[in-house]
């Protein structure tokens, strides 16, 4: 018996061998002419602007960390927002976005492309350039992106012919030249833009690398999928149309896909991208994850995250990515998207405010930390602001908003999220000349940092720079601790002769929370050295005379605040609020006499120290330490000249104090928001209305303004204060603002509406053939009519064979029902009368309505009983007529069916599935009914053919959306009545104020004299209905009742007219629904009324930007709601 089977497995194995040998050979393709040396990086020609290695890209001679968040122009319907979203992305630190650049969204039709307008993509490339913002450029031709068709034109996908993405079905591809006709003509339009903004133009170009596809696998768990002829031809037209820069790739997650391989035959064989690039999507929300549909969850509960799958996920990274070899041991770790939020779906009954607190505000700041513990110096978090899926341009997977739970939520408020971040990037920023090169620590063993409490130092790393006594130690802390306890010691191992010494250190550190504690590092004082810090410092900087290093670090939540230094150190200076000078200890450490530790006692409020060494003269090089608590640290703010266009980099492996372009220009802190503009040298501060202050340090440039003296935070800092309080303009524009605020918190809108009725009759109805007369199915679906934006509504007729009794007048029905399939929402008319509703739409993989991946659309039918009442209002339209007056006879009724169907949006194709063409709309239906008449039914179709307008994801699928007809003045508020079909409302508002009119009164000579206001207005609707909400004729959002969680919907501020301007604002609702506004019971609400979120009296550190409308007193009081508004003023340094 051991024979045969082992002849069978021997031939399995060999069939199997040689299966994968055939598709592997397959899928490189047969465009061999196209080699990857034909497309490589020229670092002959650019290297010296651009260059990179292992460790980092170096521009222009300088090793820079790229620090980047994912931002999408086309989910900003108002351009007037783009600059203002863009500078707080530079507010929190980060120097790069990556930008999809959507095909659909400028390519309305066949040969169409638009660049104008809110589609003007060479102005937002300007905008970076001018902000100081480089730019990873991914213009697909896919993007995924959780938007319909995946990015794809709907003109594109109505070609049925054309294999989207190469798929010929699930899990499997097959090259089409024609798709990759169309995209090379994408590229042909849009590339040469892109190439004028490359950093390699020579013009101050910000665009530093072109994305080639979007996660598109070489390989899936080892089974060849990708197709290098795809990449190949998409590469070439790339370096065609002028691309210069280094092109990259974003694996789904490692898989080592078109990496350069280091084979000299690598021009006959496969084909390589210039930077391999991974996502690095970690924890799932419990209702997303890859696995639940195997498992039912609870859709309004959310458990508590693991810190066991991020342990898994990412603390093998570094050594993954680098075990792929070739390249890949050349260039650096680079993740074009990692996890900054997630994103939610219909049929959830929690909102993006229940993503925020499971993530919580540390979570972001963990990925990061996390990363860089891996050797990453390339990131970009997706999302960093989510913006809207206004008008349709969202798929399948995501409802109106996409706020993602980023950093920035999606009315704009800069969350505590982005603020712990930030502290995080700051500590990057300020010390990215040690940062940029650094190798991981062979082992746990040699780890010269211990802690006293299990999973708290999960890696540690050296860097390349050396300081006065060898390399400078990075180790990561980051508190998984089982026990969940926060206070910990930390453990340093100093070396002294044969024998290793300790010197223990107090720690706070909340539980799943993370910073990079700074060691063996000496500062401009070679005397002063610090062997380890157990409390974060988030900046460094340095006097303009090279006399003085300034730290900013953390004072710690609870317990003392400790830093290790060698015994060379001696306190000159030292105070703070809550915090004598006798009370900051410079003490010799119990475990070690050649060891100081500094310890600032629990309690403080802020803290200085300045150290000098003990042997030289006062005049030698001091280190001062301001230490602020987490309520100044959430508003710190550091201007950062990233660019570095002019700059050299003179550091050979050495600490070079002389030229730290680390070093940041402008600190700040102690208001909401600030924004530095280095060539007018002014401060723009935003400020809620109980921030009185800011302070402020100004390194390496004279100002009038600046006092380099005594201060709170000790003596000879380039330091001033900026009251907020002092511009009597500004103050009447708060006060004034205030009082606005609190008379409109119960909403805006007038009392007056406009209401006026849908008309079926009055659209171009045309044929929607069945597959064959014996067929319930239909020829075409939603793309194949261009009905692709919103909804698509059917008209169905059929006749019953009716006998009518002279006693009553009325007909004898048997019943009569409706079969429909159908995706994603229908009501359904009949005679003019509402029978119902119903959603066929699943979260789950191979069911009715997936989301994504296979819809097995044979199912999935709903069945209608149709009414009575419906069947005899057909009948009612005959009475008085002369069949009506016959005492008994038969008669052949024809009755009127209105489907209005509501599509989610076409599915993205992600991966390795194949569903764009997942249809929506009507896929079969059947009239069923002894009495219906074999032969009489028929359908007709209408909608709005996305392919003749401009905007191709703005409609809402009416055709009579536009319509001035029929508009009525009413004194009443929207309502529900079912039978009376779709209605429209209409209602106007006025603005919240902006700018300040002229003052004559007196005001500070640094501060500006039109400070403006910034109100976020959101769009409150309750009640079970549809809506489709248009604001001053813009599709701003959809509404679903109890089917999507979104009640709340932000009105984009660049589409809002304000007060003053002479325009008032128009609110217009499309309304329809299944179930009656009877009294209280489906009371139709709508408001619009200025942004109400949590913490809003607290501090900024706990702003979470969660709505909190319609609390109780005690919740209100308990959570610290309030209106989010901020007062902006510019000041002159």
């Amino acid at each position: 018996m051991l024979g045969p089977l082992t002849s069978t497995l021997a031939v399995t194995l060999g069939l199997a061998v040689a299966a994968h040998q055939y598709l592997e050979h397959r899928a490189q393709g047969s465009l061999t002419h196209i080699h990857t040396n034909d497309t490589l990086y020229d670092k002959k020609t650019y290297g010296h602007i651009l260059d990179y290695d292992k460790h980092s890209l170096i521009l222009h001679g300088q090793r820079t960390l790229i620090l980047s968040g994912e931002f999408h122009y086309w989910r900003l319907p108002d351009k007037s927002r783009w600059r203002p979203i863009l500078e707080q992305y530079r507010s929190a630190g980060l120097n790069c976005i990556r930008i999809y650049f959507h095909w659909g969204f400028h390519s309305p039709s066949q040969g169409q492309y638009i660049f104008d307008g809110n589609r003007d993509i060479d102005y937002l490339l300007h905008v970076c350039e001018e902000l100081g913002l480089y730019v990873m450029a991914a213009p697909g031709p896919y993007i995924c992106a959780e938007t319909q068709a995946g990015g794809f034109p709907i003109w594109l996908t109505a070609k049925r012919e054309v294999r989207l993405r190469h798929m010929k079905t699930n899990f499997w591809k097959e090259y089409d030249p024609t798709f990759m006709d169309y995209c090379v003509e994408y590229f042909q339009h849009i590339l040469p833009i892109l190439a004028r903004h490359q950093i390699t133009s020579g013009s101050g170009g910000c665009i530093l690398g072109l994305q080639v596809e979007n996660e598109s696998f070489q390989h899936v768990f080892g089974y060849p999928i990708g197709l290098h002829d795809d990449m190949r031809v998409l590469a070439k037209t790339a370096r065609d149309c002028g691309i210069t820069v280094p092109l990259f790739t974003n694996d789904g997650f490692e898989e080592g896909s078109f990496i350069v391989k280091d084979d000299p035959k690598r021009n006959k064989k496969g084909f390589g991208i210039d930077l391999y690039g991974f996502d690095k999507y970690v924890v799932f929300t419990p209702n997303s994850e890859p696995t639940s549909w195997v498992v039912g969850r609870d859709p309004s509960f959310l458990e508590e995250w693991d810190p066991a799958t991020v342990i898994s996920e990412l603390d093998k990274m570094e050594k993954k990515v680098r075990a792929f070899g070739h390249a890949n041991q050349r260039t650096p770790i680079f993740i074009p998207e990692l996890q900054g939020g997630w994103f939610n779906h219909y049929g959830i009954q929690y909102t993006y405010d229940a993503i925020y607190r499971f993530y919580g505000d540390q979570y972001t700041k963990l990925m990061l930390d996390t990363v860089f513990s891996q050797g990453c110096t390339m990131l970009n978090f997706y999302m960093f602001y989510g913006g809207t899926n206004w008008g349709t341009i969202g798929d399948a997977d995501v409802y109106t908003s996409y706020d993602y739970s980023a950093c920035i939520r999606e009315h704009g408020l800069m969350s505590g999220r982005l603020r712990k971040l930030r502290q995080g990037i700051l500590f990057l920023q300020s010390f990215s000349d040690i940062m940029v090169t650094t190798d991981a620590v062979s082992s746990t063993k040699a780890f010269t940092v211990k802690s006293s409490l299990d999973k708290t130092v999960c890696q540690q790393r050296r860097s390349l720079v050396v300081g006065a006594k060898g390399p400078v130690e990075l180790t990561f802390i980051r508190n998984f601790s089982p026990k969940k306890l926060d206070r910990f010691e930390l453990r340093a191992i100093v070396k002294e002769g044969q024998g290793t010494l300790l010197t223990r250190l107090s720690c706070h550190l909340a539980y799943k929370a993370s910073f990079i504690a700074l060691g063996n590092y000496s500062t401009l004082n070679p005397d002063i050295h610090l062997i380890l810090s157990a409390t974060p410092i988030h900046v460094r900087s340095f006097s303009a005379d090279s006399k003085k290093e300034i730290w900013i670090a953390a004072l710690a939540t609870s317990g003392p605040t400790e830093m290790a230094f060698s015994a060379g150190a001696v306190i000159r200076e030292a105070g703070g609020q809550n915090a004598r000078a006798s009370d900051i200890q410079l003490q010799e450490s119990p475990e070690n006499k050649d060891v100081v530790v500094l310890s600032i006692p629990e309690g403080a409020k802020s803290a200085h120290v300045t150290l000098h060494g003990s042997n030289k003269s006062s005049t030698d090089p001091s280190l001062h330490i301001v230490f602020l608590d987490q309520d100044a640290l959430s508003t710190l703010y550091c201007y950062y000249d990233n660019r570095h266009s002019e700059k050299r980099s003179h550091s050979q492996g050495e600490l070079d104090f002389k030229d730290m372009a680390s070093s940041p220009k402008v600190v700040t802190w102690g208001s909401y928001n600030a924004k530095y503009d280095p060539h007018l040298k002014t401060l723009a501060i935003e400020s809620t209305e109980s921030e009185s202050e800011v302070h402020v340090l100004l390194f390496g440039q004279a100002t009038s303004s600046t006092t380099v003296g005594t201060s709170i935070y000790g003596t000879g800092l380039p330091y001033q204060v900026i009251s907020l309080k002092e511009n009597q303009t500004a103050l009447e524009k708060q006060q004034s603002t205030s009082t606005w605020v609190n008379q409109h918190h119960q909403g805006l809108l007038h009392a007056e509406w406009e209401t006026r009725t849908t008309d079926f009759t009055t659209f171009a109805w045309q044929d929607c053939p069945r597959v064959s007369a014996s067929s319930d199915l239909f020829q075409k679906v939603n793309f194949d009519f261009h009905f692709t934006s919103g909804h698509i509504i059917y008209r169905g007729t059929f006749k019953t064979r009716e006998k009518v009794q002279q006693q009553s007048l009325l007909p004898r029905h048997r019943p009569v029902s409706l079969k429909i399939n159908m995706r994603n929402r229908v009501i359904v008319y009949v005679n003019g009368v509402c029978i119902g509703s119903h959603m066929t739409y699943s979260r789950q993989l191979l069911m009715p309505g997936a989301k994504m991946g296979y819809d097995p659309v044979s199912f999935g039918s709903h069945t209608f009983l149709i009414s009575q009442e419906a069947l005899e209002a057909a009948f009612a339209s005959r009475q008085g007529s002369a069949a009506a007056s016959a005492q008994t006879e038969h008669h052949d009724q024809e009755h009127e069916i209105i489907l209005v169907i509501d599509s989610f949006g076409l599915s993205r194709q992600p991966f390795v599935v194949d569903d764009i063409r997942n249809p929506r709309g009507l896929l079969s239906a059947r009239v069923l009914g002894n009495d219906v008449l074999k032969g009489s039914e028929s359908w007709q179709v209408a909608g709005v053919d996305v392919t003749q307008l401009k905007m191709a994801y703005g409609s809402t699928g009416f055709p009579d959306e536009h319509s001035e007809q029929g508009w009525r003045a009413v004194t009443e508020r929207p309502s529900i009545i079912p039978d009376s079909g779709v209605s429209w409302w209409r209602t106007r508002f006025e603005g919240p104020p902006s700018e300040s009119a002229s003052s004559n009164s007196s005001s500070s000579s640094q501060a500006s004299v039109n400070p403006t206001v910034n109100i976020p207005l959101c769009c409150r609707i309750e009640g079970e209905f549809s809506a489709m909400i248009i604001l001053n004729d813009v599709l701003v959002g959809r509404y679903f009742g109890s089917d999507s969680p979104q009640h709340d919907f932000y009105l984009m501020d660049g589409l809002v007219h304000k007060a003053g301007s002479g325009q008032t604002n128009e609110l217009k609702l499309m309304i329809y629904g299944s179930n009656a506004t009877v009294g209280e019971f489906n009371k139709v609400r709508i408001q619009i009324l200025p942004w109400v979120v949590e913490d809003a009296q607290g501090t900024l550190a706990q702003w979470s930007g969660n709505a909190a409308f319609d609390m109780d007193e005690a919740d209100a009081t308990e959570l610290r709601t309030g209106p989010f508004w901020t007062l902006k003023q510019t000041f002159t340094l």
